[in-house]
């Protein structure tokens, strides 16, 4: 599965719960510590923006309501990320890499939000499990020892049973109990 079909499936697994959230949903809490469901909206709104921006520049959001702005990001994402820059070489703070490996990121960041999205409104959280799976081997590969832990962009891993589904597993992975 190439790396833009990843990107619009996570997208396609976040955008139902996105549609669940009504005004009485943004104060519940979510799995990220510190963040209510309006403040994990605005980071994964916010996130998909900046890795964006590192290949075409800043743009402003269309609303300050996350909900309102999230397929303006999407289409942002869609529009910038050109098989062209898919492959071109760019300067970030891990060092250089791929516009395929920033994408990767969005994808990994948009898809765990969408399990956090679930867990906050009480809904299943077994999301896409071949993409799940996919992501969670990429992040294996990918996510040093070095990003996680207090004040980092990932906490410790967390325990999971082996045969929880495989979203459980990566929310564990990158931190989140599951239990």
């Amino acid at each position: 599965m190439d790396q833009l079909t990843q990107y619009k499936r996570a997208v396609d697994t976040f955008r139902p719960l996105l549609a669940e959230v009504g005004d009485a949903q943004l104060d519940l809490a979510s799995p990220c510590e510190g963040w209510d469901v309006r403040g994990l909206l605005a980071h994964a709104t916010g996130a998909q923006r900046g890795l964006a921006a590192a290949l075409s520049g800043p743009t402003e959001p269309v609303s300050e309501d996350p909900r309102e702005d999230f397929e303006a990001v999407v289409d942002t994402m869609l529009a910038t990320f050109t098989p062209e820059r898919l492959a071109a070489p760019i300067k970030t703070p891990f060092g250089e890499r791929t516009g395929d490996f920033m994408l990767g990121l969005a994808t990994g960041d948009i898809f765990v939000h969408a399990w956090d999205l679930a867990r906050a409104l009480g809904k299943p959280t077994d999301l896409d499990p071949e993409l799940a799976q996919v992501i969670l081997d990429r992040m294996r590969e990918t996510l040093p020892d070095a990003a996680r832990g207090e004040g980092r962009a990932f906490g410790v891993r967390q325990p999971v049973a082996d045969d929880a589904p495989i979203a459980d597993r990566l929310a564990a992975f990158t931190g989140r109990s599951v239990g």
